[in-house]
């Protein structure tokens, strides 16, 4: 029989050896650890997320300090790019693209290339620009990027097409369609076909 209070739960063999990792590791007890497991799990439900997703933006985070990326409030962000496109506009969406470039090679030197633009999209929708209803396609070597954001100011949408440009240049993919207006965004683009040979022989 079960105790008063207490409720028999069954729970894979596996995880429960994890558990029992964890909880000497850190001196808790395995009622303690699965409670506090369960009180964090209705937090977010009560939250309308999920731990998956709160575990997912937290990943995100982690890897967007280790690239670099920080976060500033959106009307300072929108009066420097502002001020510099009137100042000095070439050399601000030279920047971008070059920042652009060093974030893809960061990706190809943490990821794989199955899960490269995958976490290029989640990065750049969840930390970067949370505002930005974009996603990214990818089949036969052929990449079809859409954005659409009514926020964006022109400077901003300028400066987030030069830097995903760049981003993708470093990957080996070149533009051969594009559309950029104020909130608007539209990329096609086509791996090189060098590279493109080197992965099929390296499949193979």
């Amino acid at each position: 029989m079960t105790k008063k209070g207490r409720k028999l739960i069954l729970v894979r063999s596996d995880l429960l050896e994890k558990v029992a990792q964890i909880t000497a590791r850190e001196g808790k007890t395995t009622f303690a650890f699965t409670n506090e497991t369960f009180e964090n799990a209705i937090r977010a439900y009560e939250m309308q997320t999920s731990l998956e997703e709160i575990l997912e933006v937290y990943s995100l985070l982690t890897l967007g300090r280790k690239l670099g990326i920080t976060m500033l409030p959106t009307t300072l962000v929108d009066y420097m790019l502002k001020s510099l496109s009137k100042s000095n506009g070439k050399d601000l969406l030279d920047r971008a693209h070059e920042a652009g470039v060093w974030f893809g090679k960061c990706l190809t030197i943490k990821f794989d290339e199955t899960e490269t633009l995958k976490t290029m999209e989640n990065i750049i929708k969840k930390y970067m620009w949370d505002s930005l209803d974009l996603s990214i396609t990818n089949e036969n070597d052929t990449v079809e990027l859409r954005c659409v954001s009514p926020t964006l100011s022109k400077e901003k949408t300028d400066v987030v097409f030069k830097f995903l440009e760049g981003t993708f240049n470093s990957l080996d993919y070149t533009i051969f369609k594009n559309s950029c207006l104020r909130g608007l965004i539209l990329m096609k683009l086509k791996r090189s076909q060098d590279e493109t040979q080197q992965q099929s022989r390296a499949n193979t």
